[in-house]
Protein backbone atom coordinates (compact mmCIF):
# COMPACT_ATOMS: atom_id res chain seq x y z
CA UNK A 1 0.00 0.00 0.00
CA UNK A 2 1.27 3.47 -0.66
CA UNK A 3 2.79 5.37 2.13
CA UNK A 4 3.03 8.86 3.06
CA UNK A 5 6.02 10.57 2.10
CA UNK A 6 7.42 13.84 1.14
CA UNK A 7 7.49 16.38 -1.74
CA UNK A 8 9.88 18.99 -1.60
CA UNK A 9 10.06 21.46 -4.16
CA UNK A 10 12.97 23.64 -3.73
CA UNK A 11 13.50 27.18 -4.53
CA UNK A 12 15.88 29.24 -6.16
CA UNK A 13 17.36 31.73 -3.68
CA UNK A 14 19.96 35.08 -3.85
CA UNK A 15 22.16 36.47 -1.51
CA UNK A 16 24.50 39.66 -2.15
CA UNK A 17 28.19 38.14 -1.98
CA UNK A 18 30.27 40.18 0.72
CA UNK A 19 33.50 39.32 2.52
CA UNK A 20 32.87 38.91 6.13
CA UNK A 21 35.53 39.08 9.24
CA UNK A 22 35.58 35.53 10.42
CA UNK A 23 35.80 34.62 14.03
CA UNK A 24 38.72 33.37 15.94
CA UNK A 25 39.57 30.26 15.14
CA UNK A 26 37.64 30.00 11.86
CA UNK A 27 38.91 30.36 8.75
CA UNK A 28 40.02 33.57 7.08
CA UNK A 29 39.50 35.28 4.22
CA UNK A 30 37.06 33.29 2.32
CA UNK A 31 35.76 33.68 -0.76
CA UNK A 32 31.80 35.51 -1.23
CA UNK A 33 30.74 32.61 -3.13
CA UNK A 34 32.01 29.94 -0.27
CA UNK A 35 29.85 32.62 2.51
CA UNK A 36 27.19 32.23 0.20
CA UNK A 37 27.23 28.24 -0.51
CA UNK A 38 27.45 27.95 3.83
CA UNK A 39 24.41 30.14 3.97
CA UNK A 40 22.40 28.39 1.93
CA UNK A 41 23.47 24.94 3.18
CA UNK A 42 22.16 26.61 6.76
CA UNK A 43 18.69 27.49 5.39
CA UNK A 44 17.84 24.95 2.68
CA UNK A 45 15.52 22.67 4.49
CA UNK A 46 13.24 25.79 5.07
CA UNK A 47 13.00 26.42 1.08
CA UNK A 48 10.20 25.21 -0.51
CA UNK A 49 6.90 22.97 -0.06
CA UNK A 50 6.90 19.83 2.31
CA UNK A 51 3.73 17.61 2.39
CA UNK A 52 3.23 14.80 4.59
CA UNK A 53 -0.43 12.37 3.98
CA UNK A 54 -2.03 10.51 5.92
CA UNK A 55 -1.95 6.67 5.14
CA UNK A 56 -4.65 6.55 3.36
CA UNK A 57 -5.58 3.01 4.79
CA UNK A 58 -6.15 5.69 7.69
CA UNK A 59 -8.41 7.85 6.46
CA UNK A 60 -12.05 6.71 6.53
CA UNK A 61 -14.44 7.47 3.06
CA UNK A 62 -16.33 10.61 3.33
CA UNK A 63 -14.35 12.64 5.83
CA UNK A 64 -12.17 15.57 6.00
CA UNK A 65 -8.45 15.20 7.53
CA UNK A 66 -5.82 17.77 7.94
CA UNK A 67 -2.89 17.46 5.93
CA UNK A 68 0.67 18.38 6.88
CA UNK A 69 1.95 21.22 5.12
CA UNK A 70 4.59 23.88 5.32
CA UNK A 71 6.15 26.07 3.06
CA UNK A 72 9.58 27.53 3.76
CA UNK A 73 9.34 26.34 6.50
CA UNK A 74 5.78 27.87 7.63
CA UNK A 75 2.94 25.45 8.29
CA UNK A 76 -0.06 25.77 6.49
CA UNK A 77 -3.40 24.45 7.41
CA UNK A 78 -5.27 22.88 4.65
CA UNK A 79 -7.48 19.84 4.29
CA UNK A 80 -8.24 16.95 2.12
CA UNK A 81 -11.99 15.24 2.03
CA UNK A 82 -12.04 11.51 0.58
CA UNK A 83 -15.35 11.23 -1.75
CA UNK A 84 -17.74 8.47 0.62
CA UNK A 85 -17.46 6.53 -2.59
CA UNK A 86 -14.14 6.19 -3.25
CA UNK A 87 -12.84 3.67 -5.24
CA UNK A 88 -9.55 2.96 -5.88
CA UNK A 89 -10.28 1.26 -9.13
CA UNK A 90 -11.45 4.35 -10.65
CA UNK A 91 -9.87 7.70 -11.14
CA UNK A 92 -11.63 10.15 -9.27
CA UNK A 93 -11.96 14.24 -9.97
CA UNK A 94 -9.84 16.61 -7.87
CA UNK A 95 -11.80 19.99 -6.49
CA UNK A 96 -9.02 22.58 -5.60
CA UNK A 97 -10.31 25.74 -3.52
CA UNK A 98 -9.09 28.37 -2.29
CA UNK A 99 -9.75 31.29 0.15
CA UNK A 100 -10.26 34.43 0.51
CA UNK A 101 -7.70 37.25 2.06
CA UNK A 102 -8.29 37.68 5.54
CA UNK A 103 -7.32 35.70 9.01
CA UNK A 104 -10.68 37.42 10.77
CA UNK A 105 -13.70 35.22 10.24
CA UNK A 106 -15.23 34.99 6.83
CA UNK A 107 -18.88 35.45 6.06
CA UNK A 108 -21.50 34.00 8.04
CA UNK A 109 -18.78 33.67 10.71
CA UNK A 110 -17.09 30.84 9.23
CA UNK A 111 -13.45 30.37 9.96
CA UNK A 112 -10.64 31.97 8.19
CA UNK A 113 -8.56 30.19 5.84
CA UNK A 114 -8.98 26.72 4.86
CA UNK A 115 -10.42 25.59 8.51
CA UNK A 116 -13.44 27.52 7.13
CA UNK A 117 -13.92 26.32 3.39
CA UNK A 118 -15.84 23.47 4.06
CA UNK A 119 -18.33 24.96 6.16
CA UNK A 120 -18.52 28.15 3.77
CA UNK A 121 -18.96 26.38 0.43
CA UNK A 122 -20.62 23.06 1.66
CA UNK A 123 -18.60 21.33 -0.99
CA UNK A 124 -17.81 18.03 1.00
CA UNK A 125 -21.74 16.92 0.53
CA UNK A 126 -21.39 17.87 -3.39
CA UNK A 127 -18.22 15.86 -3.29
CA UNK A 128 -19.45 12.84 -2.31
CA UNK A 129 -22.63 13.01 -4.35
CA UNK A 130 -20.20 13.60 -7.31
CA UNK A 131 -17.35 11.43 -6.62
CA UNK A 132 -14.45 13.99 -6.11
CA UNK A 133 -11.67 14.92 -3.54
CA UNK A 134 -11.46 18.08 -2.10
CA UNK A 135 -8.23 19.99 -1.35
CA UNK A 136 -8.83 22.96 0.67
CA UNK A 137 -6.49 24.97 0.67
CA UNK A 138 -4.57 27.40 2.89
CA UNK A 139 -2.43 30.61 1.85
CA UNK A 140 0.45 32.50 3.69
CA UNK A 141 -0.30 32.93 7.44
CA UNK A 142 2.40 35.43 7.24
CA UNK A 143 0.60 37.94 4.68
CA UNK A 144 -3.05 37.44 6.24
CA UNK A 145 -3.50 34.43 4.72
CA UNK A 146 -3.10 35.37 1.43
CA UNK A 147 -1.48 33.78 -2.09
CA UNK A 148 0.99 34.82 -4.51
CA UNK A 149 -0.96 36.39 -7.12
CA UNK A 150 2.15 39.10 -8.19
CA UNK A 151 0.70 41.86 -6.34
CA UNK A 152 2.51 43.68 -3.96
CA UNK A 153 0.20 43.24 -0.80
CA UNK A 154 -0.18 39.72 -0.67
CA UNK A 155 2.07 36.34 -0.38
CA UNK A 156 5.71 36.17 -2.31
CA UNK A 157 6.06 32.38 -1.93
CA UNK A 158 5.80 29.98 -4.50
CA UNK A 159 2.19 29.33 -4.15
CA UNK A 160 2.04 27.41 -7.65
CA UNK A 161 4.72 25.13 -6.28
CA UNK A 162 2.56 24.09 -3.51
CA UNK A 163 -0.59 23.52 -5.22
CA UNK A 164 1.23 21.30 -7.24
CA UNK A 165 3.61 19.67 -4.31
CA UNK A 166 -0.30 19.03 -2.77
CA UNK A 167 -1.13 17.61 -6.26
CA UNK A 168 1.73 15.53 -6.46
CA UNK A 169 1.50 14.30 -3.26
CA UNK A 170 -2.27 13.46 -3.94
CA UNK A 171 -1.80 11.78 -7.28
CA UNK A 172 0.68 9.41 -5.38
CA UNK A 173 -1.57 7.86 -2.57
CA UNK A 174 -5.17 7.95 -4.46
CA UNK A 175 -6.22 7.03 -7.90
CA UNK A 176 -7.33 10.61 -9.27
CA UNK A 177 -8.07 11.98 -12.95
CA UNK A 178 -5.70 14.12 -14.14
CA UNK A 179 -8.03 15.21 -17.00
CA UNK A 180 -10.60 16.54 -14.07
CA UNK A 181 -9.47 19.04 -11.98
CA UNK A 182 -11.22 21.94 -11.21
CA UNK A 183 -9.32 24.93 -9.81
CA UNK A 184 -11.39 27.48 -7.91
CA UNK A 185 -11.54 30.24 -5.44
CA UNK A 186 -13.18 33.31 -3.41
CA UNK A 187 -11.63 36.82 -3.84
CA UNK A 188 -8.25 37.04 -3.57
CA UNK A 189 -8.13 33.05 -3.80
CA UNK A 190 -10.06 33.43 -6.95
CA UNK A 191 -7.76 35.40 -8.23
CA UNK A 192 -4.72 33.23 -7.54
CA UNK A 193 -6.50 30.98 -9.12
CA UNK A 194 -6.16 32.47 -12.15
CA UNK A 195 -2.21 32.56 -12.09
CA UNK A 196 -2.27 28.96 -11.03
CA UNK A 197 -4.43 27.74 -13.97
CA UNK A 198 -1.98 29.36 -16.08
CA UNK A 199 1.17 28.45 -14.30
CA UNK A 200 0.66 24.82 -12.74
CA UNK A 201 3.11 21.54 -14.82
CA UNK A 202 1.14 20.23 -17.86
CA UNK A 203 0.35 17.10 -16.11
CA UNK A 204 -2.12 19.26 -13.43
CA UNK A 205 -3.26 21.65 -15.85
CA UNK A 206 -6.88 22.28 -15.10
CA UNK A 207 -9.81 21.37 -16.55
CA UNK A 208 -12.13 23.95 -15.40
CA UNK A 209 -11.50 27.28 -13.45
CA UNK A 210 -14.17 28.95 -11.48
CA UNK A 211 -13.87 32.41 -10.16
CA UNK A 212 -16.64 33.72 -7.24
CA UNK A 213 -15.81 37.08 -6.70
CA UNK A 214 -12.29 37.41 -7.51
CA UNK A 215 -10.12 39.20 -10.27
CA UNK A 216 -7.64 39.35 -12.51
CA UNK A 217 -4.18 41.39 -12.45
CA UNK A 218 -3.34 41.68 -15.95
CA UNK A 219 -0.02 39.97 -15.38
CA UNK A 220 -1.24 36.07 -15.84
CA UNK A 221 0.47 34.40 -18.49
CA UNK A 222 -1.73 32.70 -21.44
CA UNK A 223 -4.89 30.89 -21.02
CA UNK A 224 -4.04 27.05 -21.15
CA UNK A 225 -5.85 25.96 -24.01
CA UNK A 226 -9.37 24.32 -23.95
CA UNK A 227 -10.01 25.11 -19.91
CA UNK A 228 -13.79 25.48 -19.09
CA UNK A 229 -14.30 29.39 -17.55
CA UNK A 230 -16.73 30.52 -15.14
CA UNK A 231 -16.96 33.24 -12.93
CA UNK A 232 -19.91 34.69 -10.58
CA UNK A 233 -19.90 38.55 -10.29
CA UNK A 234 -21.70 40.96 -8.13
CA UNK A 235 -22.23 44.31 -10.19
CA UNK A 236 -22.37 46.62 -6.76
CA UNK A 237 -19.37 44.88 -4.82
CA UNK A 238 -17.42 47.26 -3.86
CA UNK A 239 -14.31 45.20 -2.71
CA UNK A 240 -13.65 43.78 -5.65
CA UNK A 241 -15.69 46.04 -8.44
CA UNK A 242 -17.07 44.73 -11.41
CA UNK A 243 -15.59 47.87 -13.57
CA UNK A 244 -12.38 47.21 -12.05
CA UNK A 245 -9.97 49.06 -10.11
CA UNK A 246 -7.04 51.31 -11.57
CA UNK A 247 -5.12 52.31 -8.72
CA UNK A 248 -3.43 51.35 -5.80
CA UNK A 249 -4.22 47.60 -6.08
CA UNK A 250 -5.36 47.08 -9.70
CA UNK A 251 -8.07 44.65 -10.84
CA UNK A 252 -8.89 43.82 -14.04
CA UNK A 253 -12.78 44.36 -14.67
CA UNK A 254 -14.97 41.53 -15.37
CA UNK A 255 -15.38 42.20 -19.07
CA UNK A 256 -11.55 42.29 -19.30
CA UNK A 257 -11.22 38.98 -17.16
CA UNK A 258 -13.83 37.46 -19.68
CA UNK A 259 -12.10 38.76 -22.83
CA UNK A 260 -8.74 37.02 -21.49
CA UNK A 261 -10.85 33.73 -21.64
CA UNK A 262 -12.25 34.65 -24.83
CA UNK A 263 -9.39 35.51 -26.94
CA UNK A 264 -7.43 32.59 -25.46
CA UNK A 265 -10.15 30.06 -27.09
CA UNK A 266 -10.42 32.03 -30.17
CA UNK A 267 -13.43 33.95 -29.50
CA UNK A 268 -12.97 37.57 -30.85
CA UNK A 269 -16.56 38.58 -30.42
CA UNK A 270 -18.01 38.12 -26.97
CA UNK A 271 -21.20 39.43 -28.15
CA UNK A 272 -22.09 35.68 -30.03
CA UNK A 273 -22.69 34.28 -26.99
CA UNK A 274 -24.38 31.04 -27.59
CA UNK A 275 -26.98 31.75 -24.68
CA UNK A 276 -28.28 34.81 -22.80
CA UNK A 277 -30.10 34.18 -19.74
CA UNK A 278 -32.08 37.19 -17.62
CA UNK A 279 -34.27 35.83 -15.02
CA UNK A 280 -37.64 37.76 -14.71
CA UNK A 281 -36.56 39.86 -11.74
CA UNK A 282 -33.35 40.94 -13.45
CA UNK A 283 -31.48 39.84 -10.42
CA UNK A 284 -29.22 37.10 -12.96
CA UNK A 285 -27.92 37.37 -16.10
CA UNK A 286 -25.91 34.38 -17.73
CA UNK A 287 -24.29 34.46 -20.59
CA UNK A 288 -22.62 30.91 -22.53
CA UNK A 289 -20.07 30.74 -25.08
CA UNK A 290 -18.68 27.52 -26.91
CA UNK A 291 -15.37 28.29 -28.04
CA UNK A 292 -13.24 26.45 -31.37
CA UNK A 293 -11.12 24.69 -28.76
CA UNK A 294 -13.94 22.82 -27.07
CA UNK A 295 -14.28 24.53 -24.26
CA UNK A 296 -17.42 26.07 -22.91
CA UNK A 297 -17.22 29.57 -20.99
CA UNK A 298 -19.83 31.42 -18.41
CA UNK A 299 -20.36 34.78 -16.90
CA UNK A 300 -23.03 35.23 -14.31
CA UNK A 301 -23.31 38.92 -13.66
CA UNK A 302 -25.82 39.85 -10.61
CA UNK A 303 -26.73 43.32 -11.34
CA UNK A 304 -28.48 44.02 -7.76
CA UNK A 305 -26.98 42.34 -5.59
CA UNK A 306 -23.58 43.95 -3.04
CA UNK A 307 -22.22 41.06 -1.43
CA UNK A 308 -18.19 40.63 -1.81
CA UNK A 309 -18.59 36.31 -0.62
CA UNK A 310 -18.94 32.96 -1.77
CA UNK A 311 -22.66 33.43 -3.33
CA UNK A 312 -25.52 31.03 -1.25
CA UNK A 313 -23.01 30.51 1.59
CA UNK A 314 -23.45 31.43 5.02
CA UNK A 315 -24.68 34.70 5.63
CA UNK A 316 -25.63 35.23 2.38
CA UNK A 317 -28.28 36.38 0.52
CA UNK A 318 -27.11 36.60 -3.30
CA UNK A 319 -29.84 34.93 -5.78
CA UNK A 320 -27.47 32.23 -6.56
CA UNK A 321 -25.68 29.06 -5.05
CA UNK A 322 -21.85 29.55 -6.00
CA UNK A 323 -21.71 25.80 -5.14
CA UNK A 324 -24.79 24.87 -7.13
CA UNK A 325 -23.32 26.46 -10.31
CA UNK A 326 -20.17 25.49 -9.47
CA UNK A 327 -21.16 21.75 -9.51
CA UNK A 328 -23.38 22.05 -12.47
CA UNK A 329 -20.89 23.76 -14.60
CA UNK A 330 -17.88 21.29 -14.05
CA UNK A 331 -20.05 18.10 -14.04
CA UNK A 332 -18.90 15.88 -16.99
CA UNK A 333 -16.13 17.79 -18.30
CA UNK A 334 -12.38 17.17 -19.00
CA UNK A 335 -9.20 18.88 -20.23
CA UNK A 336 -9.32 19.85 -23.46
CA UNK A 337 -6.40 19.42 -26.22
Amino acid sequence: MPRSTETEIHHKHHRDASSESSEEGEPKNLSAETWDSMRAEKTASDKGTKVDFPNPESVEKGSTVPISVSVDGTPREIFMHVPKNYDAQKPAPVLVVFNEWGDKPGPGGTKAGAAGLEELTGLSKEADENGMFVLYMSGNPKKDISYNNGQYPFSKTDDVGYTAAVLDQLNKNYNVDLERITLTGYSQGASFAHRAAAELPEKYRPANLVDVSGWTTGKEKPVPPGMNFMSIQSERDSVAPIDGRWFGLHMDSEERTLQRYLRGNSINDKEKAVSIKEDSTEAVIERDWEAPTGAKIRSITLPKYKGHDWHGSPGSSAPVNATKELIDFIKGKRRGS
